[in-house]
């Protein structure tokens, strides 16, 4: 502005100049002194904007005053409200890269430099396109205070790192389910054409992401990819798994499944034993899924729709027993204790293994909490049988080096009846059938683990066929293994194969009655109608069934799974979910008739379980928001 009124003013006098020289000259004169007055003032302006920078170049290290001063940076000043004073050539045509006197505030440009910084903190921002480190100081200049940024371009290195964070490899190591059961139901020549259409799906699918691998074994492989490939994977759900499982031979499906651990780590050596602790993961799960384990040890799961594969050998089987054996007949004593709130299978498990240990002549007990216990009748049955039973604190307190823990039911830390019983023990025992969770117990000497079979019932009935040379139970034992297994495959509809009904025909070899096994599910007339009360304030969503127990019983964990049981049967509900308040947790029992894994959808809400039959609990919360979030968590399994 400053520049036109002087040009304008020397115009003017040029004019007067034809007309009276005297004026004309007291203009030229006054236009003078502007001038020289315009130039004196741009040279402090200049002088003011050196003393600020060399001010605050001079608190940092001597290499970067150099920089600093000749202004290779873009640097701009402003007032503490962001308001531009002074910025150098580079900061107009780098960052502003526009001519506008309305942008006069930093801000306009950099809306994430607005927040509350300490003097000397530094920023990182995006703008035109490039990354910028920006660092800035505080200096008072004639009582003002002023604020000096630096803008140092680091675009090309983001831009390496992102590259070199993309490219980084990542180790796969994928098996085919149960590939020995498969083969035994085909002839030689059509298995090998079931082979080549397996390695015709997969050869396509690493081609097309660019990723190179090789056959370990008949039934594994190992792939190498970048980490960019591995993202491409993740956002189609690795459609790998759908392929497979609708494979067809011969306009069959076949019914093969895979399972995948993906690793990730440092180094190739770290990769691949994350790779293999995926894998391990995945197939605990029931197969049929991948698993990506990350560096700080978590896990992401993909998949999980099939059943988990019937193994048909006993093999393991016969190996762990004689090791359970063993390590009962070094042990001073036993103890047997199961999941929090231990129903029918947990307490019939715990009941063969007690028999077991008395058999071979070393003390046992089983460890419950009966204010808790879903398995009255049983109880009381063991009472009549002169059963040892201890309370939690009586365990604690009973506790030696030589005793011998076995956990029945589950083989989560946090799910444990006793978890200071398990922390003291030194020797412990796992026995479950449960999909393998995150939070697993690692310090068992012996993990015996089966997804695939239908209740830890069942396991420890196998179990005990190999344990001595003569039968160790009796007809109780017999109708408390009857009554888990029972209770677990809902009375052989769900999750029974050919091992569930060989585990029942012996049982009932062994004097199981299930006159005696149904009296141990009956429940009071009361339940019965608070059950039905539940079941007929059910709501559908997205072929669910949601019901909300808001009944006053003290067996309302009884009757909200019985609900949960029962709701499945309704036309067209292929999952259901009760919830329950236990104080000020609510608790969500959840069953399906195997479409839907509720396994995951519990997961989601920091529970889990099996494929048909899991819980959650939610901490402090209410009916609404809880059963908001299991929406959402249906939500996001069907999605996915």
């Amino acid at each position: 502005m400053p520049i036109v009124f002087i040009l304008s003013s020397i115009v003017f006098a040029c004019i007067s100049l034809k007309f009276n020289r005297l004026l004309a000259y007291t203009e030229l004169t006054v236009v003078g002194a502007l001038l020289i007055m315009y130039f004196a003032w741009l040279a402090v302006s200049v002088k003011d904007l050196i003393h600020v920078i060399l001010h605050v170049s001079s608190r940092t290290d001597a290499s970067k005053r150099k920089s600093v001063a000749s202004c290779p940076l873009p640097v701009v000043v402003t007032d503490k409200s962001g308001n531009i004073v002074l910025f150098n050539e580079a900061f107009s045509e780098e960052v502003m890269k526009v001519d506008d006197e309305d942008s006069a505030n930093l801000f306009a440009y950099l809306p994430e430099t607005s927040v509350s910084l300490e003097s000397g903190a530094n920023l990182s921002v995006t703008c035109n396109d490039r990354y910028y480190n920006v660092f800035y100081d505080e200096t008072k200049h004639k009582d003002s205070l002023l604020r000096v940024y630096y803008f140092i371009d680091e675009t090309d290195l983001r831009l390496t790192e992102t590259e070199y964070l993309l490219s980084r490899p990542q180790i796969m190591i994928l098996t085919i389910d149960g590939f020995n059961e498969i083969q035994k139901n085909y002839t030689n020549n059509d298995f090998t054409g079931i082979r080549m259409g397996i390695d015709r799906i997969i050869n396509e699918w690493v081609a097309k992401y660019n990723t190179c691998y090789g056959q370990m074994s008949s039934e594994r492989y190992i792939i190498i990819a970048e980490t960019r490939n591995l993202e491409a994977m993740k956002e189609e759900k690795f459609k790998l798994l759908d392929e497979i499982r609708n494979f067809t031979f011969r306009d069959q499906r076949v019914g093969v499944t895979i399972s995948v651990g993906v690793g990730t780590g440092n180094s190739f050596e770290e990769c691949e034993s994350n790779a293999r602790q995926a894998l391990d993961m995945a197939q605990s799960r029931g197969g049929d899924q991948v698993a990506v384990r990350a560096e700080d040890g978590s896990y992401i799961f993909y998949g999980g729709i099939a059943k988990g594969i019937e193994k048909t050998t006993k093999v393991r089987t016969r190996i762990v027993a004689s090791s359970v054996a063993e390590l009962i007949g070094n042990s001073k004593n036993v103890m047997i204790m199961g999941h929090r709130f231990p129903d029918l299978d947990a307490m019939g498990a715990a009941v063969a293994m007690y028999s077991a240990a008395v058999s071979m002549g070393v003390p046992a007990y089983i460890v419950t909490d009966r204010e808790k216990s879903l398995a009255g009748p049983l109880l009381d049955r063991m009472d009549e049988e002169n059963f040892k039973i201890l309370k939690p604190s009586q365990s604690v307190e009973k506790m030696s080096d030589d005793t011998l823990l076995i956990i029945v039911d589950t083989h989560i830390v946090d799910f444990v009846e006793v978890p200071e019983l398990y922390k003291k023990a030194k020797k412990v025992v796992v026995i479950d059938h449960h999909r393998k969770a995150v939070n697993f117990i690692d310090k068992a000497v012996i993990f015996f683990h089966d997804p695939a079979v239908s209740s830890a019932s069942e396991m420890v009935t196998e179990l005990l066929q190999y344990i001595g040379g003569e039968p160790i139970i009796g007809k109780f034992e017999a109708d408390a293994l009857l009554a888990g297994i029972t209770l677990d495959t809902r009375n052989f509809v769900l999750r029974a194969g050919v091992r569930t009904f060989e585990a029942a025909a012996y049982l009932k070899s062994r004097g199981a009655d299930t006159v005696r096994v149904k009296k141990l599910f009956s429940s009071t007339l009361e339940n019965y109608k608070q059950k039905n009360t539940v079941i007929s304030a059910s709501n559908e969503y997205k072929n669910c069934a949601i019901a909300r127990a808001q009944v006053d019983s003290k067996d309302i964990r009884i009757i909200a799974s019985q609900a949960a049981d029962e709701l499945l049967n309704i036309t067209q509900v292929d999952a259901s979910f009760v919830l329950f308040e236990s104080g000020d947790v609510i608790n969500i029992s959840a069953r399906s008739l195997g479409l839907v894994n509720v396994q995951i959808i519990m997961e989601k809400l920091g529970g889990g379980g099996h494929q048909t039959m899991a819980a959650a609990q939610i901490q402090k919360t209410t009916f609404d928001e809880a059963e908001k979030k299991l929406r959402e968590a249906i939500d996001l399994f069907y999605e996915g």
